[in-house]
């Protein structure tokens, strides 16, 4: 399993493991609710992981998982440097970077108790991930369409369509995925599959990148 694999694989389970574990534990121990949130809404996912161990298992792992955002974005630049022009893989790894930057942030300050965490903060550094997400995600898409025309094997690209075409479905028809410290049932569920596409289009790269060496330059 080469390093870009890797990469790709531990972006997938960090993110989306620890907040599958975070809310396992916290509907174990009761401070989260039961439900099926993909549907349900019942709750989001900031309010799964403040509470009890799932906090710490929450802060943890997203944490380290935007760790590996950020080094997923600089092997993606280089993968795609001899088919893109600096400016636009610039763009791609800042807005990439940048959402990442907003993750942990928004992340490392919530706290358990309610009145404790700055809400201001977790906002802004949420709606900052998804928001600049959104951005590097849509450059990253365009330059590996034009990529493949120069002969760039892709094995993924069928799926990546899917995942843009439903994330920027959800953009247009419900104004955006932007997070507050009280949401609405439809915006709850909206997060939770936006936050799932985001982590399964990091996952694509796994094939793409495999038995390819990423050399950083």
């Amino acid at each position: 399993m080469s390093f870009g694999q890797v990469t790709a694989l531990l972006s997938f389970i960090l993110s989306m493991g620890t907040i599958a574990v975070t809310y396992w534990v916290g509907t174990t121990q009761g401070t989260a609710e039961l439900c099926n949130p993909f549907f349900d809404g019942c709750t989001d996912i900031t309010h799964t992981g403040m509470k009890g161990d799932g906090g710490f298992i929450f802060r943890g792992g997203m944490i380290a998982a935007t760790v590996f955002f950020v080094i997923w974005w600089q092997l993606m630049r280089s993968w795609l440097q001899p088919y893109s022009g600096k400016v636009a893989l610039n763009f791609m790894q800042f807005f990439g970077t940048l959402a990442a930057v907003g993750l942990l942030v928004g992340t490392a300050v919530l706290l358990p108790e309610k009145d404790a965490t700055r809400w201001g903060v977790h906002v802004r550094g949420a709606n900052l991930f998804f928001q600049g997400m959104l951005i590097a995600l849509t450059i990253n898409f365009v330059l590996i369409f034009k990529a493949r025309k120069q002969g760039l094997t892709v094995p993924s690209y069928r799926v990546k369509v899917a995942l843009m075409a439903v994330l920027w479905f959800m953009f247009v028809a419900f104004a955006g995925v932007t997070v507050g410290i009280e949401m609405s049932h439809g915006k709850r569920i909206i997060e939770w599959w936006a936050t799932l596409f985001i982590g399964c289009y990091f996952l694509t790269a796994y094939w793409d990148w495999k038995q390819v060496r990423i050399a950083v330059s």
